[in-house]
């Protein structure tokens, strides 16, 4: 069990390190961080046609599953391919705030205390958005509704950023009517 939550938290750290899209979209030009996205996403699909060829030390991060399969972190690039040039920078932002820090500590807790990997994914990102410039009550209902895909059939390293961010965009829209 050690064993495996110290993988996990080495897994999740990629996780926390995706946090720093959110000083990206605020600072960089959203089409110039859209393409540098997308760049990257297709660097990282080479290398994944590389790693089924050779063994490379991402082998190890990788779970069981995603050896044989898609790895998660490919869906989350063409998740941030498609919201970074399409949704406001809000919406951007509670993506990158419920796939990287919500997602990333409900992994964790998940581990130890499965019952509580929702309220842990619920919460950690609430204590994030309370720093960012975003509208609480959306915010709120995207990561909440967002925190019930953690986990499921679907792969959430996509539906996570994705839901997250049309939930949000759609009720802004309808807030402001």
């Amino acid at each position: 069990m050690k064993e495996e939550l110290r993988k996990e938290f080495i897994r999740k750290t990629f996780h926390f390190l995706g946090l720093a899209y959110i000083p990206a979209i605020t600072f960089i030009e959203k089409d110039l961080l859209a393409l540098a996205i997308i760049i990257a996403t297709l660097a990282a699909i080479a290398l994944e046609f590389f790693r089924r060829i050779r063994t490379t030390p991402l082998n190890s991060l990788l779970r069981e599953y995603e050896q044989t399969r898609v790895p998660g972190y490919l869906y989350t690039g063409v998740a941030f391919s498609i919201i970074t040039p399409f949704f406001t920078v809000n919406a951007c932002m509670i993506s990158a705030v419920t796939a990287f820090a919500g997602d990333g500590v409900a992994g964790i807790v998940k581990r130890m205390k499965p019952k509580l990997a929702i309220p842990a994914f619920i919460l950690s990102s609430l204590a994030l958005v309370s720093l960012l410039p975003l509208n609480l009550l959306p915010a709120t209902l995207s990561i909440t509704i967002s925190s019930l895909l953690d986990g499921r059939k679907l792969e959430d390293n996509f539906t996570i950023p994705v839901a997250s961010a049309i939930i949000y965009e759609t009720l802004e829209i309808l807030f402001r009517m």
